[in-house]
C-alpha cells in the first residue's frame, strides 16, 4: 500500500466495507476524490498527489485519459472486463514495481484455478439451474446480460445465465431490465452484488418475488466482499467462482473455502483471515437464512 497515493472513491469504498481497511488500516487515509462516478478525473486533485504513475480506464474513450496527459501526467491505460485483463494487469503493475515474480506467482494459480473449476463446471449436473446476478437490486434493477463477466463465470461452474442469450436482457453488459422481465425468467439462483445494499432478507420478505423460485426454495445469496468485492474480475476471482460452484451445486463433494481463502489472503496481502473476518468475507449472517450455506460454517 506505500506505493499508492490515490484511488477512486469506489474502489476506496470496498475496501472500507470489506477486510482490506482492517489488513492495512493506513489505507483508510489514503484520498479517494480523484475522479467523479464516471471516472472524469479530478485532474487538480491528482496533481496534487505528484503520482509517478496513473492508473485510468483504457476502454472509456480519450476524455478521461487526455485530462490527465495533457497535465502531464504518465497514464497507463488498462482493459477491463475479462480474466485475461487481470493477467494482463499484474504483469503490468509488477514490472512497473520492478517485482516480475510476483506477476507468475498470482497468476499461475488463476490459470490453475481456472483449469480446475472448468473441469467441475463440465461434470455439474444437468439442468443447469438458471443463476441471475443484479449488478443493481436498490432503486433499479440492472443484471449481468450476455458479454459480461459474470455470465462468464455463472456458465464456468455450470449454470446458465437467464439474462444472456436471445431471450435474455437486450444488450450487451449490465443491463437496466423491469420486475416483469425478471419474473418471467423466474431464476432458481439469484445473486446480489456488492454495488449497493441489498440483502436476501430484502428479497424473501417482498411481495413482489415471492412466488419467484429462488425465494420459495431460499437461494437467494450476497456476493462474497473480500479485499475487493468478488462479483468484477479480479486476483480473488477463484474464490468467487469456487463460492458459486458450492453455492448452484451444494451436493458436490466438500470443499473447504474457508482453508482456501487463507491460503490465498497470505499469497495475496501476507494475512490469514481470522474467523470473525472470513464471516465478514462469506456475509455468513447475512446469507444465513439461504438454503444450502451452512457448508461455509465448516
Amino acid at each position: 500500500m506505500q506505493h499508492l497515493v490515490g484511488m477512486h472513491d469506489a474502489s476506496w469504498q470496498a475496501m472500507y466495507d470489506g477486510i482490506l481497511g482492517e489488513i492495512f488500516p493506513s489505507a483508510i487515509d489514503i484520498p479517494h476524490n480523484v475522479a467523479t462516478n464516471s471516472f472524469a478525473p479530478n485532474v487538480e486533485s491528482v496533481l496534487a498527489l505528484e503520482p509517478d504513475l496513473v492508473i485510468q480506464w483504457g476502454d472509456n474513450g480519450a476524455a478521461i485519459i487526455d485530462p490527465l496527459e495533457n497535465a502531464g501526467l504518465k497514464v497507463a491505460a488498462l482493459k477491463y472486463g475479462t480474466q485475461d485483463d487481470v493477467a494482463r494487469w499484474i504483469a503490468l503493475f509488477a514490472t512497473a514495481l520492478g517485482r516480475p515474480d510476483r506477476a507468475r506467482e498470482l497468476n499461475s494459480p488463476i490459470s490453475a484455478a481456472l483449469k480446475t473449476l472448468s473441469a467441475v463446471g463440465r461434470s455439474a449436473p444437468k439442468p443447469a439451474p438458471k443463476i441471475l446476478y443484479f449488478n443493481r437490486f436498490e432503486g433499479g434493477l440492472k443484471v449481468a446480460a450476455t458479454g459480461s463477466y459474470n455470465d462468464f463465470y455463472i456458465k464456468l461452474v455450470g449454470g446458465q445465465n437467464p439474462a444472456s442469450g436471445p431471450h435474455g436482457a437486450p444488450g450487451t453488459g449490465m443491463v437496466g431490465v423491469d420486475i416483469e422481465q425478471v419474473l418471467s425468467w423466474d431464476p432458481d439462483i439469484i445473486l446480489l452484488g456488492n454495488f449497493d445494499a441489498a440483502m436476501p432478507d430484502d428479497v424473501y420478505q417482498s411481495a413482489v418475488w415471492r412466488d419467484q423460485t429462488a425465494v420459495k426454495t431460499r437461494r437467494v445469496y450476497k456476493v462474497p466482499l473480500g479485499g475487493y468485492r468478488w462479483d468484477p474480475p479480479s486476483h480473488e476471482s477463484p474464490l468467487m467462482w469456487r463460492w458459486l460452484s458450492m453455492v448452484a451445486f451444494p451436493q458436490q463433494q466438500p470443499f473447504d473455502l474457508g482453508a482456501e481463502v487463507r491460503t490465498s489472503y497470505k499469497r495475496f496481502y501476507n494475512h490469514a483471515p481470522t474467523a470473525a473476518q472470513l464471516a465478514q468475507i462469506l456475509w455468513l449472517k447475512a446469507n444465513g437464512a439461504s438454503s444450502g450455506y451452512r457448508q461455509f460454517h465448516a
